[in-house]
């Protein structure tokens, strides 16, 4: 493969061989070989022109020219994230894959990403968070390890507040909030607040639809009480663990009120 923006560190030609899957450069001129981390081939002006565009024509919808470009990065940095998830997108949504998206996020559970392949990877996880519920998790596992340094903290909270709040109001159902869900909400609450998801988690109280406040359907008790036991409460697990602060007693009484009212509109007697 040549290259023509990686160059000899020796004597200069950019009349070079490069082994993607090793991250070796031959050079043609005079034999020199070298190796390349990852980080040096993710800045390299290759990569960045073609992530660069990637990004911008997958955040405008044009699927083809954005899996395009992520073959370009592909083609040097074999497993530059941001272009695998690219590529697994356009082939589950758009080629019908069904199975991509799910191979994707099982290869990158336990993958250690650079920097910009993170901030990369935010940015697609936003532009197309509404084809993502079936992978909220998903999505949390790939970028909470990822973003554990003090200085994360704050863009780790924009980030689930934007991605995970703005999906718990669009949820069909109840069925979203498994305890595995919970535990993560819980702890990004317990680490960096996540306001505007605790908001959400609120209003699905009384808006999501399973939830006896849409249509009045308290008289269904079976459903009013599995829907207090297994979202109400798991609610104020999450509210509980918000970090200290202003924030934290504001939502808590917010929470304890809506409990209460649940409770005594439910005719479960207060608790």
């Amino acid at each position: 493969m040549e290259l023509p923006n990686l160059q000899c560190k020796g004597c200069g030609s950019t009349n070079i061989t490069f082994d993607s899957r090793t991250r070796k450069l031959i050079c043609n001129q005079c034999g020199r070989e070298e190796f390349y981390s990852r980080a040096a081939l993710n800045s390299s002006g290759k990569v960045l022109y073609s992530r660069q565009n990637a990004l911008k024509y997958f955040s405008e919808g044009s699927f083809d020219v954005a899996l395009k470009y992520a073959h370009e990065v592909l083609n040097i940095s074999l497993d530059y994230a941001a272009a695998m998830y690219i590529q697994a997108y356009v082939e589950d949504f758009v080629q019908g894959k069904t199975t991509a998206l799910e191979l994707f996020f099982d290869t990158e559970k336990t993958a250690a990403l650079e920097y910009e392949e993170v901030r990369d990877l935010i940015r697609l996880f936003l532009y197309s968070r509404n084809y993502l519920m079936d992978y909220e998790e998903k999505v949390l596992d790939t970028i909470l390890p990822n973003m554990q340094a003090p200085e994360d903290k704050k863009e780790l909270c924009t980030f689930v507040d934007s991605f995970s709040a703005n999906l718990i109001g669009k949820r069909p159902s109840m069925v979203f909030l498994t305890r595995s869900l919970v535990g993560k909400y819980a702890y990004l609450a317990s680490y960096c607040g996540i306001p505007k998801t605790c908001f959400a988690l609120l209003e699905a109280i009384q808006k999501n639809p399973d939830s006896p406040y849409v249509g009045n359907r308290f008289f269904l008790k079976a459903k009013t009480r599995y829907f207090y036991d297994e979202f109400v409460k798991p609610i104020g697990t999450v509210i509980e663990a918000m970090e200290e602060g202003a924030y934290k007693q504001k939502f808590l009484n917010a929470y304890l009120t809506r409990k209460r009212q649940f409770e005594a509109d439910a005719g479960l007697g207060v608790r």
